[in-house]
């Protein structure tokens, strides 16, 4: 197969659009990672729906719901940029496209952002606070319902915003995304309630909740004394904080620069230091269900690992009969 003409770059291509890695690599980055994480999702999410003790335990869902969200990602929008990469502009060349792109980019992603960081309050609450989801009617209301708030203002939000925009898109095919943004986010109101709402503030959330967690798992450790107690919770914490490290990584940086352009920093500085975090986030979506699969050790005891999609059979005891 040729490629190189494929992989060509436009020489007339704005640099600051895109980072300084060339395209070819980025493609094949992005495509060694990508196949193995789509296998892997569908690996998780198969055992994750399909057992039961699995799928009622509450810490788990908004674990599937990520990787329902990270799984579409992967099979649509990264797909699309490895066209992009390879071919050096998008196909099709079409606004709707375009618009599909920047809500999963964008849409999908912050809202796999939002998600987490209620993840993690939830996660510290199912901990130290389980009476709140002892019956039905508290489980609704402190689990199921702030899921589906959630999820509907995701997609209510960035269908209003990017697809019934206040201003008018541009669209310049020969770029990744079709351009560098929506125009939504020069918008004085919905953009600033995106970085704001949607960036910042599920950031300083995972940060503090995460701090929090060690911290009153440690203190309680030291006074309760209580091994299997602190057995079970430091399970909890390391998949906390694989979670939240995985997203805080590109995700802290990027918010540092957002707080500073609304506080006054132009956005002519630090753009290509930016461009690289934005291209790292694609790899916080292509190594979470690695992570989900390292973290999640009940489902690892379950698995027969000569199969995908086998899972350990009971032992059969032999009984023996009087005759």
């Amino acid at each position: 197969m040729i490629v190189n003409d494929s992989f060509s770059n436009d020489e007339n291509t704005v640099q600051e659009t895109e980072i300084n890695i060339p395209r070819p690599v980025r493609f094949w980055l992005l495509l060694i990672l990508d196949i193995p994480s789509i296998i892997c999702s569908f690996f998780l999410l198969y055992h994750l729906l399909i057992n039961k003790i699995l799928r009622c335990q509450l810490i788990n869902h908004v674990i599937i719901v990520l990787l329902i969200i990270g799984l579409i990602i992967e099979l649509v929008d990264i797909s699309f940029h490895l066209s992009f990469l390879r071919l050096g502009i998008v196909q099709p060349s079409t606004p709707s496209l375009c618009l599909i792109l920047w809500f999963m980019d964008l849409g999908l992603y912050n809202g796999c952002t939002l998600l987490m960081a209620w993840g993690s309050i939830e996660r510290y609450l199912l901990i130290f606070y389980d009476r709140m989801f002892l019956n039905k009617t508290k489980r609704f209301i402190f689990h199921y319902f702030p899921l589906l708030i959630l999820l509907l203002y995701i997609l209510i939000f960035y269908i209003i915003a990017i697809f019934f925009p206040p201003c008018q898109n541009t669209y310049d095919y020969l770029l990744p995304l079709c351009n560098d943004s929506p125009c939504y986010l020069n918008d004085p109101i919905l953009g600033v309630l995106d970085s704001v709402i949607n960036n910042i503030i599920p950031v300083i959330i995972m940060s503090i909740a995460s701090l929090v967690f060690v911290i009153r798992v440690y203190y309680q450790k030291r006074r309760l004394h209580q091994a299997n107690i602190w057995r079970k919770q430091r399970k909890m914490i390391i998949q906390l904080l694989c979670f939240c490290t995985l997203y805080l990584i590109p995700n802290i940086p990027q918010n540092v620069f957002i707080f500073a352009q609304l506080c006054g920093l132009s956005k002519n500085i630090g753009v290509q230091i930016q461009l690289y975090f934005d291209f790292l986030c694609y790899f916080v979506t292509l190594l979470y269900p690695f992570v989900c699969l390292g973290s999640l050790t009940d489902l690892r005891k379950k698995i027969k690992w000569r199969g995908l999609f086998t899972l350990k059979q009971p032992r059969q005891i032999a009984i023996v009969r009087p005759k």
